[in-house]
């Protein structure tokens, strides 16, 4: 298992798109955190700044990371290099858990390091200015652990996707969409013929809420909110599993 875990991680980091990607993963969050920290009014400034900031766009770093994922399993299919993949290890199952753990310790520890250098160094920065008080609040910690398991869950539903699809844009299509449109559209027709209440359900947009800095805006709380979307992945991901073991490739 290690040394297919290992073939993975060098495909993974080999291809040019992956690699494109994990850039701009890490560096819009940071990008956009430290220019809102060197310009930003520092009268404007409380200890929830800097977290907000890169929890906000922090939202953008896990649906890049879902797209990873998706290309983790449809560029093997696009190249024809699944073939192979399956030729040397006939046992799909171990084929499909390796990928999944090495798409999770990528966005988790990706995630992490967004985290440690965004909060860190917009903190200095704002500190630099002569930003008075304290510039981390309590809340911070819990939202940054969040967001980590988060980009994990992402990731995984993004591969999820692509095994279904095994088409690279129409799974991104798809994985960028169901937050952005399908639920909004599903919620509001729903909402009309049954309750507003519907809309907590959404699961894409729970897990997301999860990003919020205040758990007493959640529905479920922090943790509740990140494991009801982890049920909707896991379920996608047990079905995409059974279609990859059992269709030709």
């Amino acid at each position: 298992m290690i040394s297919l875990i290992r073939s993975e991680w060098l495909k993974l980091r080999t291809v040019r798109s992956n690699i494109t990607m994990t850039c701009f993963a890490v560096l819009l969050p940071l990008a956009i955190t430290l220019l809102t920290t060197a310009f930003i009014g520092i009268d404007s400034v409380d200890d929830a700044t800097v977290s907000a900031v890169l929890l906000g766009s922090g939202s953008l770093s896990v649906l890049l990371f879902g797209i990873i994922g998706v290309l983790a399993i449809t560029q093997e299919y696009s190249q024809g290099t699944i073939r192979l993949t399956l030729a040397a290890n006939p046992r799909r199952t171990r084929v499909y858990v390796a990928k999944a753990i090495v798409l999770a310790i990528l966005s988790g520890g990706l995630t992490a390091f967004i985290v440690l250098v965004g909060n860190n160094v917009g903190e200095a920065i704002l500190d630099s200015r002569g930003a008075v008080g304290k510039l981390s609040n309590s809340d911070m910690g819990q939202a940054y652990l969040g967001m980590i398991a988060l980009s994990v869950v992402v990731s995984l539903l993004g591969m999820a996707i692509g095994t279904l699809t095994r088409n690279p844009p129409s799974a991104v299509t798809i994985l960028v969409l169901w937050p952005l449109l399908l639920e909004s559209l599903i919620g509001g027709l729903l909402s009309i013929a049954i309750s507003d209440e519907i809309f907590k359900w959404m699961p894409f947009q729970t897990g997301l809420n999860s990003l919020r800095l205040e758990d007493s805006d959640m529905d479920f709380g922090r943790w509740g909110s990140v494991g009801y979307f982890g049920l909707w992945v896991l379920a996608l991901s047990l079905f995409a599993h059974t279609v990859f073991k059992r269709r030709d490739a």
